[in-house]
């Protein structure tokens, strides 16, 4: 068996994001005052350079257009430290995109997603990427990837630990064939309710949509409540993590920084409460910033705010 390296091998999306942003409440069916940014973005993509940035190496595979606007992608991600030699070029499909409107409130009031790219990444360009896959420390996989390609991975990676982003609730069932391969779940409450069968409208049923998930195979199950924090599950502990209400710039991209604070903290040998408050602290500081990926982000930067012991712990029925 080939020896485990110390690198994080992500696999998901990579795009182009452009935000609209508008300082005060949306007005639809007309023409809004605000800015428009672009920025490199996509889930997995999001995910690498935050890992890179808490000094995790980490190999990105990701699918790219030919384009110019996908030579501009590879070449800010690879400057930010994320090795891509894996990732594969389309001839055919454009680079990703990710167009959105937040509000004044920082919360994404729409958006649409162009990913069509990502069919160039199927199981045929997996296999031939399989030692990097086999060979990776830790796994982590969005559901931007069709359930097949999950499926591949799975297998393939299966003495790895497995983290899966669900990204969407329209792409969330994705996994649902795989549950029992996964290590850590990252859902949010739609997200976690879809792949439960559980509505969840409180803390019993959500905790009981947790260990529905707990019961098809997911070691870690972790799931975002937004402005309510985190609420994580094992078989051994759960709880609810919060923070006092936090300068809010834009929310896309902190679940991207909840997840890759997961995983450092795993290979960091947290138990899964500290890894948890690690990566809501991460999520806090994506969330402060205007870009998906906060400029400050580090495990110095995020480990001084969980010595000011502003986290709170709450139980869970």
């Amino acid at each position: 068996m080939a020896q485990i390296t110390n690198y994080v091998c992500v696999v998901g999306g990579a795009n182009l994001d452009i935000e609209g942003r508008v300082p005060g409440s949306l007005l639809l069916a007309d023409s809004n005052l605000g800015t428009v940014i672009r920025s490199p973005g996509g889930v997995g993509r999001n995910i690498a350079e935050n890992l890179t940035r808490l000094d995790t190496p980490t190999r990105l595979i990701t699918a790219l257009g030919r384009d110019d606007n996908g030579t501009w992608l590879h070449d800010l991600t690879a400057k930010s430290g994320v090795d891509l030699t894996d990732s594969v070029w389309s001839e055919s499909a454009p680079t990703a995109t990710y167009l959105s409107v937040i509000d004044g409130s920082g919360e994404m009031a729409v958006a649409v997603n162009d990913m069509a790219v990502m069919d160039s990444l199927d199981v045929a360009a997996l296999q031939a990427r399989s030692n990097t896959l086999e060979n990776a420390a830790a796994v982590v996989v969005d559901c931007n990837l069709a359930s097949e390609c999950i499926g591949h991975i799975a297998t393939t990676s299966a003495n790895r630990p497995l983290f899966v982003d669900p990204v969407s609730v329209a792409k969330a069932g994705r996994v649902t064939p795989h549950l029992a391969s996964v290590h850590t779940l990252k859902p949010n409450r739609a997200e976690a309710a879809l792949l439960s069968g559980i509505e969840i409208s409180d803390k019993r049923s959500l905790k009981a949509a947790a260990n529905a998930l707990l019961d098809a195979g997911v070691r870690n199950v972790v799931i975002s409540l937004a402005a309510d924090g985190v609420f994580f599950a094992n078989a051994e502990t759960s709880g609810i993590l919060t923070v006092p209400p936090q300068n809010v710039a834009s929310v896309t991209g902190a679940g991207d920084a909840l997840m890759a604070g997961l995983v450092h903290a795993h290979l960091a040998n947290f138990d899964l409460e500290d890894a948890v408050r690690f990566a809501l602290v991460a999520a806090v500081l994506s969330a402060a910033s205007a870009t998906p990926v906060a400029r400050g982000f580090s495990a110095e930067s995020i480990q001084q705010i969980i010595n000011d012991k502003i986290i709170i712990k709450e139980q869970t029925p």
